[in-house]
């Protein structure tokens, strides 16, 4: 229906002007013939009527000629409704073999991917099974070479104990001569520091026979009492037992006062004459010296 007004109304844009002069005449004709109806006398009616019959001719021919037109529009629309048909058509069947021609390279670019894939696969696995084989061997190499390290390091480790073993042997040799050799020294020193001490006690009791030892402690307890100051709460009696430190020398080096009857002050100035009388006078007799003394002190009043 769109198709067969399109044409009509095209009709209309290009005789509208034509139709629209042809529709006024005949109003103007319709008009003077009204007027000639009322101004004329009765005996001109007979024109009259020929003229409305002709207009009446004209608007039958004018429908006659425009059905015409409508028809003809019409099989043109038909007309180009088919080409436009036929056209779609084609465009489809175009399309249709342009999408069947885009399918088929879809299908051989897929085919030569699957086979360019398959090449890479096996291509693939191929490297992978050539990798693993040269992993295998590696790690087979590795195996052996761990097993010898392995190996050299127990026989090292062996080797390294029998030369601890001899080692330690030979450190307990030494130390057992050693200890031997030692022992031997000391029992030969103790031999003869028990000659010494023998030959001294022995020189002890001669000197101590002879009364020079006496004559010693009375030698050093003078001295001592030259080096006395008397505290003024000393009294009459003091008697007190004094040991002695010495040194080659007759250096003191620690005196301590025992058995004393005095007091605290009397004990003090008694350490301190020792302190004081130091060094010691020597013996008379050189074995009668002794690094510890003990003598009696008993000042006179």
């Amino acid at each position: 229906m769109a198709h067969a007004i399109s044409p009509g109304n095209e009709f209309l844009r290009e005789h509208g002007l034509v139709l629209s002069v042809s529709v006024g005449l005949h109003v103007l004709l319709l008009v003077l013939l009204g007027l000639n109806l009322n101004l004329m006398p009765r005996r001109e009616l007979q024109p009259t009527r020929m003229a409305i019959e002709a207009t009446v001719v004209d608007a039958k021919a004018m429908r006659r000629r425009e059905a015409r037109e409508d028809q003809r529009r019409r099989e043109q629309a038909r007309a180009e409704q088919q080409r436009r048909e036929q056209v779609e058509q084609q465009r489809r069947e175009a399309e249709q073999q342009r999408e069947a021609e885009r399918q088929a390279q879809d299908e051989r670019r897929q085919a030569e991917e699957r086979k360019v894939a398959e090449q890479r696969r096996a291509e693939q696995q191929k490297r992978e099974q050539a990798e693993a084989k040269a992993a295998e061997q590696k790690a087979q190499q590795k195996r052996e070479a761990d097993a010898r390290a392995a190996q050299q390091k127990k026989d090292a480790e062996a080797k390294a104990a029998r030369q601890k073993q001899e080692a330690e042997a030979q450190k307990k040799a030494a130390a057992e001569a050693a200890r031997k050799s030692e022992a031997d020294r000391k029992a030969a020193q103790t031999r003869a520091d028990l000659a010494r001490q023998m030959a001294e006690e022995e020189d002890l009791l001669a000197a101590a026979d002879s009364g020079l030892l006496d004559q010693y402690a009375e030698i050093i307890r003078q001295k001592v009492e030259r080096n006395w100051i008397r505290p003024a709460s000393a009294r009459e009696g003091i008697s007190c037992v004094v040991l002695v430190k010495q040194i080659p020398g007759g250096e003191v080096v620690d005196v301590k006062v025992t058995e004393c009857n005095g007091d605290a002050a009397v004990v003090r100035s008694i350490e301190a004459a020792v302190l004081r009388a130091s060094p010691l006078p020597p013996p008379p007799d050189p074995s009668l010296f002794d690094r510890s003394l003990r003598f009696d002190f008993r000042p006179r009043d």
